[in-house]
């Protein structure tokens, strides 16, 4: 499926956002761009550059002051499409926004989606609000829960009690106030009926206590979306199942730094795992990365090696983001660079072939001990000698120009076995006679963290 996008000439045909239905009907796209503390300077351009590539969903939140750039960097992406088109009235962008611990408590958080929604007054704009922690921690060093509340505009102060005082209550007055502007049955608008209601309400940060204390407070809406470090996603089995079950539409943030944090380092073969299923993987016809390169089909089988090679080559980064939208969760990168912004659009991944079941595991495994700075360690070989004679085990080494072989064991005896670590697709050829004229050849199998067995025998 593919949507016309009009910009310079000639039009450019991108594929059609990929998107998931929350449990209210609405469609949010899943691939996004997160702007949350990014560089003021850096903002507009990056959301411009994003919506050239096909993004329709930003990333923010209300403390990081600035929601009028995001309106900004749309309306002048709605633009950089095309100026004179009427299809632009069709297009929606969806802002993600989040309300921070200070404006916790009923009637601050009123204040919060008001300020919200006159920042992004837009008619191309769906607005999302989530609370964005459930309380200011004091196991959080960053946290300065008092010295925050003392900076606050006294109008924020005299709207209600210093939510860092009542820990346990204050996000559920601020659900109230959400689920009241939500549904209709609060008028935050001012008396403005231009004013954009919400699309969705939904969490950040909440664990299982959290929702429980939101469903024993009487809560009317169940949140549609809970954002949460990509950690949770891997590691909270019981948090995802929970969104499983309400349909609570699961959106990870932290995932770049959060797994890739010197990974060459503490994850070595956890990286070159990943490097091998990226090689395997291409983008079509994307060979210069612009809009009209990125042209063309995403079909894993039906293409012949040249058209491969005139793919992008696939980063394990890519690779991350791929895996993660291919099992319906949202991801909302942010980086400082506009290079990246291409990488991690749209339509790049959506051009980016799809993951084979052996290939998700691959992934799974590998991202859970990157997250945990690990590795994984090599496939063990172990070989059995079945023969009636002893046997000499070689290593092949195929990579170089004139094969080569490097004896591993010697003089294997009938009935004994040889373990080795090794690397998938490494090869070993195992002789039953000195003059080496009787041989078999095996090869590994076996990825990262996995063993395989051979048993040696004519």
């Amino acid at each position: 499926v593919t949507t016309t996008v009009y910009g310079s000439k000639p039009k450019i045909l991108l594929p059609a956002a990929g998107t998931t239905l929350l449990r209210d009907g609405q469609y949010l796209p899943l691939i996004g761009l997160g702007v949350g503390n990014l560089q003021y300077d850096k903002i507009i351009s990056q959301i411009v550059e994003g919506m050239k590539y096909g993004t329709r969903l930003v990333d923010t939140a209300h403390a990081s002051k600035n929601e009028h750039l995001v309106r900004q960097g749309i309306a002048e992406g709605l633009e950089a499409i095309d100026s004179s088109s009427s299809n632009n009235n069709n297009i929606q962008v969806h802002v993600v926004t989040k309300i921070w611990y200070t404006y916790l408590g009923y009637e601050r958080t009123k204040i919060a989606v008001r300020e919200i929604l006159e920042e992004l007054n837009h008619p191309n704009i769906r607005v999302h609000v989530l609370i964005h922690w459930p309380r200011c921690r004091d196991d959080i060093s960053w946290m300065k829960c008092e010295e925050e509340e003392a900076a606050l505009p006294i109008s924020i102060r005299d709207a209600g009690p210093p939510p860092h005082l009542d820990k346990a209550n204050a996000f559920k007055e601020s659900w109230r106030a959400l689920e009241d502007i939500y549904l209709g049955e609060e008028d935050n608008n001012d008396n403005n009926n231009n004013r954009k209601k919400l699309e969705s309400i939904g969490v950040s940060n909440f664990d299982i206590g959290d929702f429980e204390a939101l469903e024993k407070d009487g809560r009317r809406v169940m949140p549609h979306i809970l954002q949460d470090n990509v950690w949770n996603y891997m590691y909270n089995p019981t948090l995802v199942t929970l969104c499983e079950n309400h349909n609570i539409h699961f959106q990870t943030y932290n995932v770049m730094n959060g797994i890739f944090h010197d990974a060459q380092k503490s994850s070595p073969m956890a990286v070159r795992s990943l490097l091998s299923v990226s090689n395997k993987k291409y983008i079509r016809n994307s060979s210069n990365n612009s809009p009209g390169s990125l042209r063309g089909k995403n079909n894993d089988d039906d293409e012949d090696d040249d058209e491969k090679k005139k793919g992008v080559v696939v980063s394990p980064h890519q690779l991350i983001l791929k895996f993660l939208i291919q099992k319906g969760i949202s991801v909302i990168p942010r980086t400082s660079s506009i290079e990246h912004v291409k990488d991690n659009s749209n339509t790049t991944l959506s051009l980016l072939t799809n993951l084979t079941t052996d290939e998700v595991a691959t992934i799974t495994q590998c991202i859970s001990v990157m997250l945990k700075q690990e590795d994984l360690e090599q496939p063990l070989a172990t070989f059995h000698n079945n023969h009636t004679e002893s046997l000499h085990i070689y290593w092949s080494n195929n990579e170089s120009n004139n094969t080569e072989e490097l004896l591993v064991k010697e003089d294997l005896k009938p009935g004994e076995e040889f373990h080795t670590r090794t690397y998938p697709g490494h090869t070993f050829v195992a002789y039953y006679d000195s003059s080496k004229t009787q041989k078999k050849v095996y090869t590994v199998e076996a990825t990262y963290g996995q063993k395989e067995e051979f048993h040696l025998e004519l």
